[in-house]
């Protein structure tokens, strides 16, 4: 049986960037990432996350995993993958759009905030 994956509200991915106490990561596109993304987060595309390109994530803390939406199975596929190469990640199901449509902070060059 798969193990489940940790999931995450938006308030919880918030709490954590003001203190600092997780790396959140956008999996989508370098280029959806650059038009939108939450503030703070950074960008690791799904399949560098596949391919195990996590240069950003060598700082220990928990990782916080994000897509475009709930129906968007990217962010638990890589919350997934990452909790079997040993790092402590969860998945925020919510994704970008969640986040942008409560108004909550973002940046890129579609918001005028990069």
């Amino acid at each position: 049986m798969e193990e489940e994956i940790k999931v995450v509200t938006k308030e919880e991915v918030l709490k954590h960037l003001e203190s600092g106490t997780a790396v959140v990561v956008d999996v989508l596109s370098k280029h959806s990432y650059d038009e939108i993304h939450i503030k703070g987060s950074v960008s690791i595309p799904f399949d560098l996350v596949e391919d195990g390109k996590l240069d950003a994530l060598n700082g220990g803390k928990e990782v916080i995993t994000y897509c475009k939406n709930y129906t968007c199975l990217a962010s638990k596929r890589a919350a997934r993958i990452l909790n079997d190469m040993g790092i402590n990640a969860s998945a925020y199901e919510g994704g970008i759009e969640e986040w942008e449509k409560t108004g909550l902070p973002v940046e890129g060059s579609k918001t005028g905030r990069p």
